[in-house]
C-alpha cells in the first residue's frame, strides 16, 4: 500500500471529476490524503480518502471567479508560495510515496520538485498544449493583451515567481506552467475522440474518460409531475453561473407552451417563489437535483458548457445545447459541435425565438443522439478509474525502479 498527497482547488468543476479516481485508487489499497477546502470534506470522505484542509493561508474558495488569466497567474502562485513550507513539513512526517494534483494546483508540482517525489497531473478540462487546439495564434494575443493591461498583477506574479524559485531552488519555466503544471504524466478526463487534435499530444498524455458521474451524489429522489409520452428538457447553468432570473424567464417563455417536459435547476440566490412558471416545468435549486439521475431519463441538456456537465450528459447519450459562459466553456462547446452531439449558442444572442428553435433542431434530427451515444462509447472504452489507476501505479513502479538504480 503506498500513501498518496491529492491536491485539488476548491470548485466541483474540478473535485468532482477526481472522485471516481480517489475512489479507484482507495479501492486499490492506497491511503489517499486530499488536500481540499473544509466545503468539500464530505464528499471527498465519501470516497474513503482521508481529508485535509488547506493551511489558513489559503484563502481560494468557490466564491471566487474571474474572466481575467493574470488574475489566475497572481492568485496560483501566491497561494504556493504561502502554503509550500507546510505543505514539505506534511511529506516530511507522513513520507507519501507519490503526488498527484489538479492543473490549476502548482504547489502540488512545486512540491513533488522540492522533495524529489514521483507527481502526476489530471487536466478536468480539455487538455492544453502549445500544438493543441487552444495555444492559437488568436489566444497569444488575446494573452498578451491582457498581460499589457494588467501591469500590477504582473508585477505581483513575478515578485511570487521569483520568491517561489530562489526560496526553493526550482524553475517556474513559463507563465502557462503555473495552470497546466505538466508531469512526465498527465491524466485529461476524457476520450481521444473529444479531445481536439488529440494526435499531436505527446505519449505523456492518458485519456482515461471522465469519471465525475462515479461520483455519490448527496441529493434526495426528486420525483417530477410529467408526462412520461413527452420528452424531457433540463436547463442547468451549473454550480456557478446559475442565478441569472432574467435568462430563466425566457427560457419559461419558450418552452411554456410546447409539448415538453422542462426541469429547470437555479442558484441558490434565486427566489423561485418570484419566477414564471408555467405548468409544465419544476424549477428546483440546483443542490435539490440529483443531475446524474435525471441525465438518465432527460431528453435534452442545456448546459454552460462545463467540462463535468457536458460529459456527464454526454455518458447517458444526451444530446446538448450549449450556452457558455466563459472562455473555457466556449472551447468545450466547440468539442460538442465538432462532434455533432450538440449546439452553441451565444449567450449575448439568446432570445425565447433561439432557444425554441433549437429544442426542435435536436428534437427533430436523430443525428444528435447518434453522435452523443458514440462519445458516450469513446468515453467507456477509455477506461475510466480504472484504467487512470493502471497508469498511476506503472509510472509510480518505473519512477521507483529509476530511483532504486540512481
Amino acid at each position: 500500500m503506498s500513501k498518496v498527497f491529492f491536491f485539488n482547488i476548491p470548485f466541483h468543476g474540478h473535485v468532482n471529476p477526481s472522485l471516481g479516481l480517489v475512489s479507484e485508487l482507495v479501492k486499490s489499497g492506497e491511503e489517499v490524503i486530499y488536500y481540499c477546502n473544509e466545503s468539500f470534506r464530505e464528499k471527498i470522505e465519501s470516497t474513503g480518502a482521508v481529508f485535509r484542509r488547506y493551511s489558513s493561508k489559503f484563502y481560494l474558495d468557490e466564491n471566487y471567479v474571474t474572466y481575467n488569466i493574470t488574475d489566475l497567474f497572481r492568485v496560483h502562485l501566491e497561494l504556493s508560495s504561502l502554503i509550500l513550507d507546510e505543505l514539505i513539513e506534511d511529506v516530511k512526517r507522513d513520507k507519501p510515496t507519490y503526488i498527484v494534483h489538479d492543473t490549476m494546483c502548482p504547489w502540488g508540482k512545486h512540491l513533488a520538485e522540492i522533495t524529489n517525489i514521483p507527481a502526476i497531473n489530471t487536466f478536468s478540462t480539455i487538455a492544453l498544449e502549445p500544438d493543441g487546439f487552444i495555444l492559437t495564434a488568436g489566444f497569444v494575443l488575446a494573452l498578451a493583451f491582457n498581460i499589457v493591461k494588467n501591469i500590477p498583477n504582473m508585477i505581483k506574479v513575478r515578485r511570487s515567481k521569483k520568491i517561489i524559485e530562489r526560496k526553493y531552488n526550482i524553475k517556474v519555466n513559463s507563465l502557462l506552467d503555473v495552470v497546466l503544471n505538466k508531469e512526465e504524466i498527465n491524466l485529461v478526463y476524457t476520450s481521444k475522440e473529444f479531445q481536439p487534435k488529440s494526435e499531436k499530444l505527446m505519449k505523456h498524455y492518458k485519456f482515461v474518460g471522465p469519471s465525475s458521474m462515479f461520483r455519490k451524489e448527496n441529493v434526495p429522489e426528486l420525483k417530477l409531475n410529467r408526462n412520461a409520452k413527452r420528452p424531457l428538457l433540463f436547463i442547468s447553468m451549473g454550480t456557478i453561473f446559475n442565478n441569472n432570473k432574467d435568462f430563466f424567464n425566457i427560457c419559461a417563455e419558450a418552452f411554456g407552451n410546447m409539448e415538453i417536459d422542462v426541469l429547470m435547476s437555479v442558484g441558490k440566490s434565486i427566489d423561485i417563489s418570484a419566477l414564471t412558471i408555467p405548468n409544465n416545468f419544476t424549477v428546483k435549486h440546483y443542490f435539490e437535483v440529483p443531475q446524474l439521475e435525471i441525465l438518465k431519463e432527460c431528453n435534452i441538456f442545456m448546459t454552460h458548457g462545463g467540462m463535468n456537465s457536458t460529459q456527464e450528459g454526454l455518458y447517458y447519450g444526451v444530446p446538448l445545447i450549449i450556452i457558455p459562459q466563459q472562455q473555457e466553456q466556449a472551447h468545450v462547446a466547440m468539442q460538442v459541435v465538432r462532434t455533432g452531439s450538440g449546439i452553441c449558442l451565444k449567450k449575448s444572442k439568446i432570445t425565447s425565438d433561439l432557444l425554441k428553435k433549437s429544442v426542435q433542431t435536436i428534437m427533430s434530427d436523430y443525428s444528435y443522439r447518434e453522435n452523443a451515444l458514440r462519445m458516450r462509447d469513446s468515453f467507456i472504452n477509455a477506461g475510466g478509474p480504472g484504467q487512470a489507476v493502471k497508469d498511476i501505479q506503472l509510472y509510480v513502479g518505473k519512477k521507483r525502479i529509476v530511483q532504486m538504480v540512481e
